[in-house]
């Protein structure tokens, strides 16, 4: 009990207001608070043919839970949709269409072009559904700690950095060949002359993303601030150096001997 693991809310888009839908402890709570950049969606999860995980990661479509005709709301190539229990309500494919394309389908089609801070491909890897209500907080799933991929990766990087390459290369291929779909192993191994620390920073994204990784990742190879200038419109303009070091809870530094002086704030804050 207590506060549980609560990451089901901060992934989701703002599916609960949308023409056919209600909030639901299957879609979640959306709290709205984190999109992906449009580098992850676009160069992160480019491979869609052979890698399973952009499928396997974001939510790519809604089922009615509450039928009804209704004037539509973000795509606009239709004025009304009129759903039953259980019908498809909005389709994400995840790629552009022009409107007319979008008009064939009896259902909001949302597209990038279409995506706003409250519209985006959802993350389902938190999704809680055995929630006792559509409005708790406090989820019941594992908090992930840590994973084998995860295991795999670091141990890859490390031998990339040691000019293992070979070595590298082949714990790389481990997890990437049980991220593809059937069939498509082959496809998805590298060589070792692919292999470059810009892979390997895009291999943890792509297997990794939303397991609250990433800042530890940008930070410990200094571009922390690099890579949200580069990617992130919105953080851009308000990150410094001093954000490579996280702000020390108040009430930590009232509880230290000396209170402040004895355990000063990092800097900047």
């Amino acid at each position: 009990t207590g506060g549980g693991n609560n990451s089901h809310v901060f992934f989701l888009m703002e599916y609960d207001v949308q023409p056919g839908m209600q909030r639901d402890t299957e879609n979640g709570r959306p709290f709205k608070r984190y999109k992906s950049t449009d580098y992850t969606l676009n160069t992160i999860f480019a491979d869609r043919t052979n890698d399973s995980r952009y499928k396997n990661t974001y939510v790519d479509f809604f089922k009615s839970n509450k039928p009804g005709t209704y004037n539509t709301s973000f795509d606009k190539s239709k004025a009304t949709v009129t759903f039953a229990a259980g019908d498809t309500t909005i389709w994400l494919p995840g790629y552009n269409m022009p409107a007319s394309e979008r008009a064939k389908y009896p259902y909001q089609v949302l597209t990038p072009e279409l995506y706003t801070e409250r519209l985006f491909p959802s993350l389902k890897k938190h999704l809680d559904p055995g929630r006792a209500d559509r409005t708790q907080f406090a989820g019941g799933r594992d908090y992930i700690a840590m994973r084998l991929a995860d295991t795999y990766l670091l141990l890859a990087e490390a031998q990339f950095r040691q000019g293992k390459i070979d070595l590298a290369t082949a714990n790389i291929n481990k997890v990437r060949r049980r991220a593809a779909f059937p069939g498509k192993e082959a496809e998805m191994e590298i060589t070792p002359s692919e292999l470059t620390f810009e892979f390997i920073t895009e291999e943890r994204a792509r297997e990794l993303i939303g397991e609250q990784t990433r800042w530890l990742d940008l930070k410990r190879w200094g571009i922390l601030v690099e890579r949200v200038k580069m990617y992130n419109p919105q953080g851009a303009p308000n990150i410094q150096a001093f954000h490579n070091l996280r702000p020390i809870p108040q009430n930590q530094i009232d509880r230290a001997e000396g209170e402040a002086s004895g355990f000063p704030q990092n800097p900047g804050y």
